[in-house]
């Protein structure tokens, strides 16, 4: 009965290790990474940065059969103003008129179909992005590269808020609002690096 066990221990052990082989999983290196957001309104635009909390891309021979994103919300800061302007509409973006992060402290991006792996080449990411709790499939146009076991993912998206249920100044939902009508789509600049030195990343629960 005990070799029965120990056999069973091993081949479990043996099938995991045979499925790293086939199935590469690269963590997100989050201090290489950066995410840059622009927001804009009829009388200007404003920007600034929001942190990746971790995430990994599932490499397997030439595609990309998985990963997932995950974005810390309460890391949002405004970076183009005075700091007292800054902190002020960083606030804002803060609570429920916006992002309400004390709720949905994470929005997150989970890849849902295989990509080939074509590097220097735009793919179209196709996942569930989450925020507040609302998840919708969307596209993502990416350009990948793959080179000493890192990889390098580029890319720029642009995102209605509003069918994220977040409609603050929005000229689709509330009329009159003049100079003070904030537009429906923010844009996501983002450059994400990620890598296969498992050992040392944290790993997201799935």
């Amino acid at each position: 009965m005990k070799s029965n066990i120990f056999f069973k221990k091993y081949f479990l052990l043996f099938l995991f290790c045979t499925s790293i082989v086939f199935s590469s999983r690269y963590f997100i290196d989050t201090k290489k990474s950066n995410v840059i957001w622009i927001g804009r309104k009829v009388s200007g635009e404003h920007h600034g940065v929001i942190s990746i909390k971790g995430g990994y891309v599932d490499i397997e021979k030439k595609s990309i059969v998985g990963g997932e994103i995950v974005i810390d919300m309460k890391s949002i800061e405004v970076v183009d103003m005075s700091d007292k302007y800054n902190r002020k509409l960083e606030k804002h973006l803060k609570n429920s008129d916006f992002f309400d992060v004390d709720l949905f402290p994470e929005s997150t991006f989970k890849i849902k179909k295989n990509h080939e792996l074509i590097t220097d080449e735009n793919i179209l990411f196709e996942g569930d992005l989450t925020i507040k709790d609302t998840t919708i499939i969307s596209s993502i146009p990416t350009k990948i590269s793959l080179e000493d076991n890192i990889v390098k993912a580029i890319g720029i998206v642009d995102i209605d808020r509003t069918l994220y249920g977040i409609t603050y100044g929005s000229g689709t939902f509330f009329e009159d609002l003049t100079d003070r009508a904030i537009d429906d789509n923010f844009t996501l600049k983002f450059k994400i690096f990620a890598d296969r030195n498992f050992l040392s990343k944290p790993i997201i629960e799935e």
